[in-house]
């Protein structure tokens, strides 16, 4: 228990080097200083942190709480709030998301005793209930609409496991419609399709939205009707800012998405 690594996601530079100091007294581990949403999980992915103090308010567009529901649904880590925000609203927001607990900065200074203790109260509580739960690899993709796959025979394939590494795009255009070599095939309403980096095609039956919330963080939504994989050995490049270049087409960045796409990128590539 005295080894376990901890993520600290705190904006502020000085409450995170005050916490990271005490927590390597106590001989934890404790990551790098980690401001941001984004930046906290390139950092989950790379460290595997035992347990993340997570404060509320965050750089970018992304809050504590929506980490917290990450954490929480996907990656099952445990996870303290710590954070100036006492109001009632934001607390029982926390509580949606399934914290361990809910600590309030106070002033002049924040109770480092009581955090320490908070920690080891988690890492005692997950080491006798153990979670048995592991992370979603990859989605199963139709290899047609459901009601076309009803007609196919009974040893017909009718889904393919897709890991999400081997996924260029999903998108909600119409087939085809960037690919003048082919004629363009509408899509059937409430579903989606998407490319792999070897140009194989499925379907899924779900929203853009509610397939969003489910995938791994190399994916973002670029405009309406695309989600791409950033991923080096998909994402090809920029194009002036505006356009990325997947799977052999330049897809438009929409202004509603630029700030996401640019935080994204910039959380996972330098320069």
């Amino acid at each position: 228990m005295q080894h376990a690594h901890i993520l600290i996601v705190e904006d502020e530079a000085v409450l995170y080097d005050r916490l990271a100091q005490a927590l390597l007294k106590e001989h934890f581990s404790v990551a790098d200083y980690t401001p941001s949403v984004a930046q906290a999980l390139i950092e989950i992915e790379k460290t595997k942190p035992d347990v993340v103090l997570l404060d509320v308010h965050l750089r970018g567009e992304r809050s504590g709480l929506d980490l917290g529901k990450i954490l929480s649904e996907k990656m099952h880590i445990p996870f303290i709030y710590v954070t100036k925000y006492a109001d009632t609203a934001t607390f029982f927001k926390g509580l949606q998301t399934n914290h361990e607990q809910f600590i309030v900065k106070t002033k002049p200074k924040l109770n480092i005793e009581e955090v320490v203790r908070a920690i080891h109260t988690t890492l005692s509580r997950k080491q006798k209930n153990p979670t048995i739960l592991t992370e979603k690899k990859g989605v199963m993709g139709l290899t047609d609409y459901l009601d076309e796959l009803k007609e196919k025979g009974y040893q017909d394939i009718s889904r393919v496991p897709i890991l999400y590494d081997d996924i260029a795009f999903f998108t909600v255009k119409s087939k085809y419609e960037n690919n003048p070599k082919k004629e363009t095939e509408n899509l059937r309403a409430n579903y989606l399709w998407f490319q792999t980096v070897t140009g194989k095609e499925y379907y899924l039956k779900t929203s853009l939205r509610k397939l969003q919330e489910q995938l791994p963080e190399q994916f973002e939504r670029i405009n309406e009707s695309y989600i791409v994989n950033l991923d080096p050995h998909v994402l090809e490049g920029r194009i002036n800012g505006s356009r990325l270049a997947v799977a052999g087409m330049a897809l438009s960045i929409k202004e509603t998405y630029k700030d996401a796409v640019r935080n994204k990128i910039e959380a996972l590539y330098l320069g």
